[in-house]
């Protein structure tokens, strides 16, 4: 007999869920585990690292062929839990089918008495916590509801360091500096808020007023940005082990991923970016981060339920420490710069 766990989310959330399943593998030790992971976040397998753990791939978004993939994975393993903690709507049916298997889950209710899964499929499963969305008071984050499914009714106090996964490669070690701040660029947040390379350029600089040397990296889309960013910054192309100096203290790491990417994040000295995966890794080194914390739904002008939902949204992903900074970016780029000067400031 074994656990299952449904994991297939993007890295950001794969960290929220990092606590839930180290419990699930503590407590069962001496069974197989069984994950699954999208191809988002495949790469950071080494976090979930154990004996007694098998990591599979399954699609973040669900095809029919994967659906039926993982039915047949059911009927024929001899699993006795599984753990749904990606609340995707296929999962909830499952138990309707497995009834021999406990089905712990994480389920979610939001405005206009949308519940995912509905009342009647709750029946169906043997433990399970609500993210509720529709509440506009602060409430528990999904890591800390997470943490509660799969220890019991309380908070065990699983505190990992993930600091043992900070071995840094021979090139890492020859281009990092020893001092620096790191950064993430985001062109889909750039593009939303109106900012330019002209205000990236200005973010740049602001940064090397604080700290000496800068490490970026961006979304591992080619674009004209790869280009731009290696004719003005020096830079290393992981993809080809290329390094161009162009004797700047900041650098461009092009096309860098998995334990390379989290061990430029744990080696930095302090973390800036929009809310996603480079802000969630950081947190869970407890880095000094400033989260540039922009959504969609988040306007110059909102109305109530716009600000209602970016709250709430605020609440459930936050993590929560002393040097864990946020501003709201706006598209005027001077009001953001100023708001960010103080957490660069004080953490340098």
């Amino acid at each position: 007999m074994h656990s299952v766990i449904l994991k297939n989310d993007a890295v950001g959330d794969l960290v929220h869920s990092l606590p839930a399943i180290d419990n699930v593998i503590s407590a069962k030790s001496n069974k197989k585990i069984t994950i699954f992971l999208s191809e988002r976040s495949k790469k950071f397998n080494f976090l979930i690292e154990a004996q007694n753990v098998e990591i599979k791939v399954i699609n973040y978004n669900l095809t029919i062929f994967h659906k039926i993939n993982l039915f047949f994975y059911l009927i024929k393993n001899s699993v006795d839990n599984v753990y749904i903690l990606s609340p995707k709507n296929f999962y909830f049916y499952l138990p309707l089918f497995f009834r021999k298997i406990k089905f712990y889950a994480l389920c979610v209710n939001d405005i206009n008495n949308y519940k995912r899964p509905n009342s009647f499929l709750r029946k169906f499963l043997f433990k399970y916590v609500i993210n509720e969305r529709q509440k506009s008071f602060k409430r528990d984050s999904t890591k800390s509801l997470q943490n509660k499914l799969t220890s019991n009714g309380t908070v065990n106090a699983v505190n990992k360091n993930y600091d043992i996964f900070l071995k840094k490669t021979g090139y890492l070690s020859k281009y990092l500096p020893d001092y620096y701040l790191y950064f993430h660029f985001k062109k889909k947040r750039f593009e939303a808020l109106n900012w330019k390379l002209k205000e990236f350029s200005l973010l740049l600089n602001e940064f090397n007023k604080y700290y000496q040397n800068v490490v970026f990296t961006k979304d591992n889309i080619i674009d004209e940005n790869n280009s731009i960013f290696k004719d003005i910054f020096n830079s290393y192309d992981f993809k080809t082990d290329t390094f161009i100096n162009k004797n700047k203290n900041i650098i461009f790491l092009d096309g860098i991923e998995g334990r390379d990417l989290f061990n430029v994040i744990g080696h930095s000295n302090k973390v800036v970016a929009f809310h996603g995966m480079m802000t969630n890794l950081a947190s869970l080194i407890k880095k000094p981060v400033l989260d540039l914390f922009h959504i969609d739904v988040l306007a110059e002008n909102m109305d109530w339920e716009s600000y209602r939902k970016t709250r709430n949204f605020f609440y459930e992903f936050k993590p929560a420490y002393k040097t864990y900074d946020f501003v709201i970016p706006k598209k005027d780029f001077k009001k953001t710069l100023k708001k960010m000067k103080f957490s660069l400031k004080v953490n340098n």
